[in-house]
């Protein structure tokens, strides 16, 4: 029977141990790049702009309240994600940097990109720029059919999000295998 520390058994554990820290590294890279794609919108779009409000259709108290709430959740993601940082840096190797720059950049590609066809397209939740609207003609409803100028925003949008979510994606494949 072998002991806990035979070469054989050790070596078998490894890769298994290397699977899980790279998984945890490309876990905690992708709710940082979230966090983060959230913290951009909140602040250029939301406030700065002021080009939408995550939920458009309802009054000024339930927008604020919408984008109050927003805002909570992306700053408590990037406050978990680093969180996991600090907790997993030691147990991480040295050659988890590029998972870690992968999974920032498919989160908040993914980010975008939900963001875009979920809750632009599909929800109406609001548009990229909801001031291109004609608020007499939308009524709240903010969808793409009553609001044709915000197109060529969306296209931007979801292509933004999209080509961040590839190259992510794509450096994930080649650095897989830490």
């Amino acid at each position: 029977m072998a002991t806990p520390n035979a070469p054989g058994e050790r070596a078998s554990q490894e890769p298994q141990t290397q699977h899980q820290q790279a998984r945890s590294v490309l876990f905690t890279g992708i709710l940082i790049g979230i966090g983060i794609a959230g913290f951009v919108d909140e602040t250029l779009f939301h406030q700065l702009l002021q080009w939408h409000t995550f939920y458009w259709a309802t009054n000024e108290h339930g927008r604020i309240l919408s984008d109050g709430f927003f805002h909570l959740f992306s700053t408590l993601l990037l406050l978990w994600s680093l969180l996991r940082v600090w907790r997993g840096r030691a147990h991480w190797r040295d050659a988890s940097g590029p998972l870690l720059v992968a999974g920032i950049l498919m989160g908040a590609g993914g980010f975008n990109f939900y963001d875009g066809i979920i809750q632009h397209v599909l929800l109406h939740f609001h548009l990229v720029n909801e001031r291109v609207c004609d608020i007499g003609v939308t009524h709240g409803n903010n969808s793409l059919a009553n609001c044709p100028q915000d197109i060529p925003y969306e296209i931007v949008w979801d292509s933004i999000g999209f080509i961040v979510l590839a190259i992510g994606f794509l450096l994930w494949r080649r650095n897989r295998r830490m």
